[in-house]
């Protein structure tokens, strides 16, 4: 159920007396809160402001930064009183109708604050009118994926450094990670440059770990979701081996071990690993989830296919696609996908929904 009329602009006055008598007005950055009798009233900014104050998307409208202490009852819970909340236009604020609190809202993404959760999510054309989409900015180009089949270590390269603002650089290479094998060793030289390789949910590991496990002594270069599962390679390395070696999963590998020889060398591997913590990690998403593959099919002439092999093949084992300024990750069989897109502008993703898929998430 979405919005439908659009409702009468109100002054600012009047959309604060909604909370009732008593009312007491406070600020949240740039949002006006007004905590009455009858209702807790919200007003934000209208406009694109992703992980600040205002209209994220359908659904869910932020206040980021610290709550005021006196505000603490009404937030950290659902309140038995309504939330009311507004946007600010130029000529008045737009009700978007009531909400519930989520209390605070953290992410990997950043969003740090209140989240209110809209009781009827609003319609495009409202939400277009409240967080309008800009123009998307440069996009890198997607011409790595050449690179892939024949020089892997130079389509990550050119991935990272398109996909990755410039920042400064980290320190110096020391000796440890100068003796890693050349994928790992260059990954590590990329993770100086672009520090945000750093700052994925579960990234390479700044020092590899040396460990033991049912195929011998290995180099822990990656763990998953908190020791899950890890990645590592053979270590020391055989001389034959040492310019790219195989990739170790290992499941459990602090109770039950069980390790498999990854079906991409390390190098491949890598490029795999930091498409899938990219995606995750950009600022923008959109998913959906058992979609008809030939309405996938529609996108094939938009997203160009990684050549590389499904990512965690005995889990999801999925796919990966990009195009400029987006990467998909899809799994699925021939009946039925699930894709997940991750984008650096958001209105890179408002192009998909002229295909009309059935959206679990849409930021665009």
């Amino acid at each position: 159920m979405t919005q439908t009329a659009r409702p009468s602009l109100v002054s600012e006055a009047d959309a604060l007396s909604v909370a009732g008598s008593g009312a007491v007005r406070y600020e949240m950055g740039p949002a006006v809160i007004a905590a009455g009798a009858d209702a807790t009233v919200v007003v934000v900014e209208a406009g694109d402001n992703p992980r600040v104050s205002g209209v994220q998307d359908a659904h869910e409208v932020l206040l980021s930064r610290e709550p005021v202490p006196d505000l603490s009852p009404r937030f950290e819970f659902e309140d038995v009183l309504p939330v009311h909340v507004f946007v600010r236009l130029n000529s008045g604020c737009f009700p978007l109708g009531t909400a519930r609190c989520r209390g605070r809202s953290v992410s990997p993404a950043g969003r740090d604050g209140v989240g209110l959760r809209l009781d009827v999510p609003l319609a495009r054309e409202v939400l277009d009118l409240v967080r309008p989409v800009p123009e998307s900015g440069p996009v890198p180009d997607v011409n790595w994926v050449d690179l892939v089949e024949t020089d892997p270590v130079r389509a990550l390269e050119a991935f990272v450094v398109g996909w990755f603002p410039a920042e400064e650089s980290e320190g110096a290479e020391s000796d440890e990670l100068a003796a890693l094998p050349p994928p790992l060793a260059a990954f590590h030289c990329l993770a100086r440059l672009r520090p945000a390789l750093h700052r994925f949910h579960d990234p390479v590991l700044k020092v590899p770990e040396r460990a033991t496990g049912p195929l011998g002594d290995r180099l822990v270069f990656a763990v998953w979701n908190g020791a899950v599962m890890d990645w590592s390679i053979p270590w020391p390395l055989e001389s034959s081996r040492s310019a790219d070696p195989p990739v170790w999963h290992t499941e459990d590998p602090c109770d039950n071990p069980e390790t498999f020889v990854e079906e991409e060398p390390l190098s491949r591997f890598l490029l795999q690993f930091t498409l899938a913590q990219a995606i995750g990690g950009a600022p923008f998403h959109a998913s959906t989830s058992s979609m008809p593959t030939a309405r996938f099919d529609a996108l094939r002439g938009v997203l160009r296919p990684v050549p590389l092999s499904p990512f965690l093949p005995t889990y999801t084992a999925e796919r990966f696609f990009v195009a400029p300024g987006l990467l998909a990750q899809v799994s699925g069989d021939e009946d039925e996908v699930s894709v997940f897109f991750g984008a650096l502008h958001r209105g890179s993703l408002t192009p998909l929904l002229d295909h009309g898929f059935p959206w679990i998430q849409f930021d665009g």
